[in-house]
């Protein structure tokens, strides 16, 4: 048996996990921010969402980082300069609240849609999707 360690204490709700650049990336959710991490826990904040919760990551070639927003239904990406800018805007076809997301080499992102607001109980439940 391995054993096993805490690399990081104090978030809300830890979402998405992703291995890139030697460094562990995660949404926090409910801390509505993108956080990087070494295995030491040395942790830094690299996206702030004031008003929506991240979940999905991903990369494009040029090393971009994007930001699933789930609750606007919008795709956000990272500059090198550190600006957070509209990648995406996926309102007029998601269903609901988009959730994860998976970025393939070329630079394609694949978001799932839950098909209902999670935090609107009467929204309606629909099939998910997935958007690309």
């Amino acid at each position: 048996m391995r054993n096993h360690r805490t690399i990081l204490e104090g978030l809300w709700f830890g979402e998405g996990p992703r291995w890139h650049d030697d460094a562990l990336y995660f949404s926090d959710m409910h801390g509505h921010r993108v956080v990087r991490t070494d295995l030491d826990g040395n942790a830094t904040t690299v996206v702030e969402l004031a008003h929506d919760e991240p979940s999905g990551l991903g990369w494009l070639p040029d090393g971009r980082l994007l930001v699933v927003a789930m609750e606007t239904q919008r795709l956000h990406r990272l500059e090198a300069d550190g600006t957070l800018v509209e990648h995406a805007d996926l309102s007029g076809i998601a269903r609901g609240d988009i959730n994860d997301m998976i970025v393939s080499a070329d630079g394609t992102a694949y978001v799932g849609d839950m098909g209902s607001k999670i935090h609107e109980p009467d929204s309606p439940r629909r099939p998910g999707q997935t958007i690309r």
